[in-house]
């Protein structure tokens, strides 16, 4: 009878512990997740002249030619999304010194190194979806003084208050373009709208645009795995059925309303690799 106590008291005693280590929560461990952006004109790759050059590589919808000299826009609250519950998000913050801004990007054809956005801390696992914006939301806007690259002293390109920042920035020149100097720019901004008094036009938008992309494939996030998203961003997409000869200049959230609009079909998920 002791004997089969013993045993007893043993097998409890093992499958205690056996429970308890079952239950011990395993930590969570992080890797590094990497998005390039890379700019393109339709079937070309981007490449920029000298503003004011009258060496047109690029063609647009309207058969027009022309070439660009700045093509910029910002990035910001980047999330992964997984086929088993797997989230991820950037951290976000907005801080007068340019060492504590996080979470916001921008990406300039000008900088190559710009183009490369390494998010870290990304949990383990599989990645096939991810969710940016593209322009800065009223949390970039209304924290008061911002350095890195929401410093308009630091090259940020800023309207004012109602209108915000611009998001989106082209520039180049056209033989078809109305403006003297065969120039055009074309600045998307706007955060929020604002209904106008009776009887006047609406003239502040909020041209910000969230976009959400399949990643085509499983991308795992693992101690010998780091995933890189390509995503290429087309200004042709952007640019629409423009005709420079009577569009060259927009500087206005209402102006920059219907190009905000294209905006959302001009990314894409080239590869994951």
């Amino acid at each position: 009878m002791n004997k089969i106590k013993y045993i007893l008291l043993v097998s409890i005693f093992a499958l205690t512990m056996s429970c308890g280590e079952d239950d011990t929560p395993q930590a969570e461990r992080f890797g590094e997740f990497v998005v390039e952006f890379d700019n393109i004109v339709g079937t070309k790759q981007m490449s920029l002249k000298t503003a004011g050059s009258t060496d047109y590589n690029f063609e647009n919808n309207q058969g027009q030619n022309f070439n660009l000299s700045t093509f910029r826009y910002y990035i910001s609250k980047i999330k992964l999304s997984g086929p088993n519950g797997e989230v991820y998000e950037d951290e976000m913050k907005v801080d007068a010194n340019a060492a504590n801004v996080k979470g916001y990007y921008l990406i300039q054809e000008s900088e190559p190194s710009s183009s490369e956005i390494s998010l870290n801390n990304v949990p383990y696992g599989e990645y096939d979806k991810i969710i940016f914006t593209v322009g800065i939301e009223e949390d970039g806007v209304v924290e008061g003084a911002a350095g890195g690259v929401l410093d308009p002293a630091e090259g940020a390109w800023f309207w004012n208050w109602n209108s915000g920042y611009i998001g989106f920035g082209i520039e180049g020149a056209s033989s078809a373009s109305g403006d003297a100097n065969k120039g055009f720019s074309i600045h998307i901004g706007g955060w929020k709208d604002i209904a106008p008094a009776a009887g006047e036009t609406q003239r502040f938008f909020n041209n910000v645009k969230t976009i959400t992309l399949n990643l085509g494939v499983n991308a795992k996030v693992s101690a010998t795995q780091k995933p890189q998203a390509h995503i290429v961003t087309d200004a042709l997409k952007v640019l629409g059925d423009i005709n420079f000869q009577d569009t060259y200049g927009v500087h206005s959230p209402l102006a920059g309303k219907p190009f905000a609009e294209n905006i959302t079909t001009a990314f894409a998920v080239d590869h994951v690799h």
